[in-house]
């Protein structure tokens, strides 16, 4: 949590690695000597690929691998102004979109501060305080969205625990898929999502797994139709789950939905706010969940005030993003997505050539490319890396061929 920002971003686009012929099938053609055999220095470490400088898939000096790697010869890493088109531009890193799923079960209408000899764990009924857990995340809740610093981030909203016609818990997570407050730009969005927070009125008991697996559900839908953005939850609750079956929702259930979230694709990250006292289980769906810990907010003091800064802690951590968007080729011009390298360099002044993951699924190390190759995920080490470097800038070279107009 609270990583530092990734305070310079720049992607290097090397257009037409091969020089600027090309077949009747679309492989590039270099003349004018050897390409010579190079130490690949993109994916699959430690192999090499061999450049014939006619035909194939030579680029100026070096070999290239068809896996992802660039290929390196006598004279070093190709110079990207020996390409024959070369784009270098400042890159896009991922718009973030956070979905909240928060709690207004009865608990959250428990006084603050509370006891701590004995805290309240239940819907205290009436005569209800001023200053309770829901006027407080209330008021943090509208206060994040409309704040200039959220500015350019998407946000949504939804809440449990809700009920079917005949006022029955509702305890499957299709009953929390879709949202009180669709995923919108903010700060834009903040008028309708204090609207909609204003018009909720806690009560009830906690469904913990079905509203948390909905939550990550919409995400998942949601990421899935806007692939230039990255989606993640915050899960907000006051409590354990109640309600919905000692056997069929639990925590680790939940850290198992939350685990599932993030090694899927796309992944999504599940972010935690524990309001009260005696929360400490609720790491479990914070690690799982591809987040270090859950945030903890003592009831016993000024609530708004923590969760504002748990919330400006989680806004930060998700704008230090792993998904990078991958720009359109120009003009006449189509990626080849075997042709790539991926590499930064750390504040120390050190450049990290990165593998590419072979694995179709998880992406455990290295880097992969989303479903629809609109964007590169960082994965692993490889993230946690970039994450905690400041002054990190990272640098993505692509291969390029030519279009044939078959007309």
């Amino acid at each position: 949590m609270g990583k530092a920002s990734i305070s310079a971003i720049v992607w290097g686009i090397v257009y037409g690695l091969a020089a600027c012929g090309s077949n009747g099938d679309g492989d590039s053609q270099e003349t004018g000597g050897s390409g010579g055999s190079g130490t690949q220095s993109g994916a699959q470490s430690g192999a090499t690929s061999t450049g014939t400088g006619t035909g194939g898939n030579s680029a100026a000096s070096g070999g290239i691998n068809l896996d992802g790697g660039l290929g390196t010869g006598s004279s070093g890493v190709l110079d990207p102004d020996a390409a024959c088109i070369a784009d270098s531009r400042e890159g896009s890193r991922s718009v973030v979109a956070m979905y909240f799923m928060i709690d207004i079960s009865g608990s959250m209408l428990c006084p603050v501060p509370d006891d701590a000899s004995d805290p309240c764990e239940i819907d205290p009924r009436e005569p209800y305080s001023d200053v309770t857990r829901w006027t407080e995340a209330s008021t943090a809740l509208k206060g994040f969205f409309a704040a200039p610093e959220s500015a350019g981030l998407w946000g949504g909203i939804g809440f449990f625990p809700r009920y079917d016609d005949d006022d029955d818990l509702a305890c499957d997570a299709d009953d929390y898929e879709t949202p009180d407050e669709e995923i919108a730009e903010l700060p834009g969005a903040s008028d309708a999502l204090g609207v909609t927070i204003d018009a909720q009125s806690p009560g009830g008991n906690t469904p913990t797994l079905p509203s948390l697996e909905g939550a990550v559900a919409h995400a998942q839908e949601w990421a899935d139709a806007h692939p230039d953005h990255q989606a993640v939850v915050v899960y907000l609750t006051d409590g354990y789950p109640r309600s919905c079956g000692a056997d069929d929702d639990t925590i680790p259930d939940a850290a198992d939905a939350a685990e599932e979230a993030f090694t899927g694709m796309p992944s999504i990250r599940t972010y935690v706010l524990g309001v009260g006292r005696n929360l400490t289980d609720l790491d479990q769906i914070a690690v799982a969940g591809g987040t270090e810990a859950a945030l903890f907010v003592d009831a016993g003091q000024d609530v708004t005030a923590q969760l504002t800064a748990a919330l400006a802690a989680i806004r930060e951590d998700v704008t230090v993003d792993c998904t990078y968007t991958i720009p359109d080729a120009p003009a006449g011009r189509t990626l080849d997505y075997g042709l790539v390298n991926v590499r930064y360099t750390n504040d120390a002044g050190e450049t990290i050539d990165v593998s590419r993951d072979p694995s179709d699924s998880d992406c455990n190390e290295g880097w992969q490319y989303s479903d629809d190759r609109t964007q590169i995920m960082l994965c692993g080490d490889t993230c946690e890396a970039v994450q905690s470097d400041p002054n990190v800038e990272l640098e993505v070279l692509f291969g390029c061929a030519t279009v044939v107009d078959l007309r």
